[in-house]
């Protein structure tokens, strides 16, 4: 059921790693996909417990590579993941990943 809304178009920037310098080993890797995006300020809980405002958030497919370190591209923009709430339909598992 999650799918029907799934109309937008998202680029999930892929972490490749941190050298010993805490530099990125190698460019990130881009995966298309599609969710459905919600601009939204909210007040949620980062990684590490801390109130931080959120500027918005994306539903997308489950997805179990995904993480905090990783980012999201939309409309040529790329936001930084504070934290993934798991969702569940009928049919499908589904992730909301809240944006900064």
């Amino acid at each position: 059921m999650i799918r029907a809304y799934l109309v937008d178009s998202i680029t999930i920037l892929r972490w490749q790693g941190d050298d010993m310098h805490n530099e990125p080993v190698a460019a990130a890797v881009e995966v298309n996909i599609n969710g459905y995006v919600n601009w939204k300020t909210r007040l949620i809980r980062d990684i590490n417990g801390e109130e931080v405002v959120s500027s918005g958030s994306a539903y997308i497919l489950y997805d179990e590579n995904l993480t905090h370190k990783d980012r999201l591209k939309i409309d040529g923009v790329e936001y930084a993941i504070i934290t993934v709430k798991q969702l569940k339909d009928f049919s499908r598992t589904a992730q909301e990943v809240f944006l900064a």
